[in-house]
């Protein structure tokens, strides 16, 4: 009888054990493919926010005379230069992330530089990322669902 209890209670364990090893592997593959898709979005929101900067750049006025506006666009073409150096380069969704507000800073010189010259603005983006309700704020909400928005995803901003 004690040879009974003793097999059951090792095979009880063995199968405890290979089912935590399951789980676990099952969970370390979900964080993986998780990160691998954040990456993926996040490099593909930077490439389509950093042509969209391009090709309102290609449309933008050369020479302005207001040196406000002049300040403005010549600000709007660094960051796009930036923004291309770096997505050469880029790795990591950071990295992304920060091509993707350097396009926006540039979105946002631009619709400067038309406000200066009585233009109607171009492209706004997303919401401003030094606003309270930035994506900072957005990852402390657990009800908030990360949406990504742009031109890449067909989705208006």
């Amino acid at each position: 009888m004690k040879d009974a209890i003793e097999t059951s209670s090792i095979a009880f364990s063995a199968i405890v054990a290979i089912v935590l090893i399951f789980a676990a592997v099952l969970g370390l593959r979900s964080v993986v493919e998780t990160k691998r898709r954040r990456k993926a979005r996040a490099k593909t929101d930077a490439e389509a926010w950093t042509e969209l900067l391009g090709n309102q750049l290609r449309i933008a006025p050369a020479s302005v005379g207001d040196t406000e506006a002049a300040a403005a666009l010549d600000r709007a073409r660094k960051l796009h230069y930036n923004a291309v150096e770096k997505l050469k380069t880029a790795k990591k969704t950071k990295q992304f992330e920060r091509i993707r507000t350097y396009a926006l800073a540039g979105l946002h010189n631009l619709n400067i530089v038309r406000r200066r010259l009585g233009k109607a603005p171009g492209p706004q983006g997303p919401m401003p990322f030094n606003s309270p309700g930035s994506a900072k704020t957005a990852k402390r909400d657990d009800n908030v669902r990360d949406v990504p928005t742009g031109p890449a995803t067909g989705l208006p901003f």
